[in-house]
């Protein structure tokens, strides 16, 4: 059973439209059998159970999988489960030099399965069917969408951190939410039950900066702000988002901005 759509036009963005795309559900043995591919651009995703691709070598694509097909190039892919699979798909007309936002074409990519990626074919098939107005731009952005965040989702399989995501975004939020607190780093290590080195490396290994680092980027930002208001003293900026010592404040406001917190509220009231 295929629910499928089609576009009425050839309008998208940057030189991209959607011409069509579709929800299967397969039994066992259906076969895709393109030895000269097609004229289009597909994408092929595996949402509900796999797909055995035959490329240099069979390989198996499991839930989460996706491929992408360059217009004539051999499509050759079956379903050999007992249960329903189901894979959405869309074919899309691009430049003969679009990038594919790094992905080559004709090779299975790994990927965590996504309800969101789902969700965006769902409502490019909606968009597709019910042609509302400007649906041919929503469907290429949609499209784009999904390309960038299962370049993401692939990614993440090779992070060896992946694990590690949600307590560091956990405590991003809070330093965001109580960026005057002045939390230790062993305090945030418990949080994430962690030591505090392990804690460190993870932190530094995915945002880039160390915790303390990050916390003080947040703090300069909101200092920034309080600065416009020239009835808070200097002092009262640095106590109200976190730190105890004015020098300290000071000393740091200036090597993130290049100027004193003095000379940077001089600057704004000038303009």
């Amino acid at each position: 059973m295929i629910f499928n759509a089609y576009s009425d036009t050839t309008e998208g963005i940057m030189e991209l439209f959607v011409k069509s795309a579709g929800h299967i559900f397969a039994k066992n043995g259906r076969t895709i059998s393109r030895p000269g591919g097609r004229e289009d651009w597909l994408l092929f995703y595996v949402a509900k159970e796999s797909e055995t691709f035959y490329l240099d070598k069979e390989i198996i694509a499991e839930e989460g999988s996706f491929i992408f097909y360059r217009p004539h190039e051999k499509q050759e892919h079956i379903y050999q489960g007992d249960k329903t699979a189901e894979f959405y798909y869309v074919h899309f007309i691009a430049p003969p030099d679009f990038d594919l936002f790094g992905f080559e074409s004709s090779r299975v990519y790994s990927a965590k399965p996504s309800p969101k990626v789902r969700d965006l074919f769902e409502e490019i098939l909606d968009e597709l069917q019910t042609k509302q107005p400007r649906y041919e731009k929503i469907c290429a952005a949609k499209l784009f969408t999904i390309m960038g965040l299962l370049g993401r989702l692939a990614a993440d399989l090779n992070n060896p951190h992946i694990m590690y995501m949600d307590k560091i975004s956990f405590i991003v939020q809070l330093m965001n939410r109580e960026f005057d607190k002045n939390y230790s780093l062993v305090e945030y290590a418990k949080m994430c039950q962690m030591s505090k080195f392990h804690f460190l490396r993870v932190f530094k290994d995915i945002t880039g900066s160390s915790p303390i680092e990050y916390r003080n980027k947040i703090r300069i930002e909101h200092a920034k702000e309080l600065l416009e208001d020239i009835s808070i003293p200097i002092y009262e900026v640095g106590t109200r988002v976190g730190y105890t010592s004015s020098s300290y404040f000071c000393d740091a406001f200036k090597e993130k901005v290049g100027f004193s917190p003095m000379q940077y509220r001089q600057k704004i009231r000038s303009k």
